[in-house]
């Protein structure tokens, strides 16, 4: 197996590709046949859909980097592991099943607040921000500016 970070970029890319997949599939199932723009399966198509393009993106950075043969140089103290992916995709799971449960807002302020603890931020106020104002921005801006039910 290629160790490089490229290969590695790569590997993930098609983790996130499959991600992608299931979750516009989710989103489209739960599609209730009226307007899309009252549907609260708008959002997470838009997402999955966001995140399969960032996906190929990456898959299509890592193929010209390791075809032209770009070395990798990497940021001191810089992790590659495969095993945080799948932390990362055990939390996206666990937020979607969650989801339903608690509804978008909490959910999402956990989920925002777990991943930034994740990734390394450790400095309070930017992860309360981060956590409790997106989720906050989303819903007012699709729930009450666009009128796009959220759960």
């Amino acid at each position: 197996m290629n160790t490089s970070p490229w290969a590695a970029n790569m590997r993930h890319s098609l983790f996130f590709l499959v991600l992608a997949a299931l979750f516009g599939w989710q989103g489209a199932r739960s599609h209730d046949g009226d307007d899309w723009a009252l549907s609260p399966a708008l959002f997470p198509l838009l997402l999955s859909s966001a995140l399969a393009l960032l996906a190929l993106a990456l898959l299509l950075q890592g193929y010209r980097r390791l075809k032209n043969g770009v070395p990798a140089v990497l940021p001191q103290g810089a992790d590659f592991s495969t095993g945080r992916v799948f932390l990362v995709f055990g939390l996206c799971c666990a937020y979607a099943l969650l989801l339903p449960w608690a509804g978008f807002f909490p959910s999402t302020a956990l989920f925002l607040v777990i991943f930034s603890l994740m990734i390394g931020e450790r400095r309070l106020w930017p992860i309360v921000l981060l956590s409790f104002l997106s989720p906050a921005a989303i819903l007012l801006i699709f729930r009450h500016g666009l009128n796009v039910l959220l759960p």
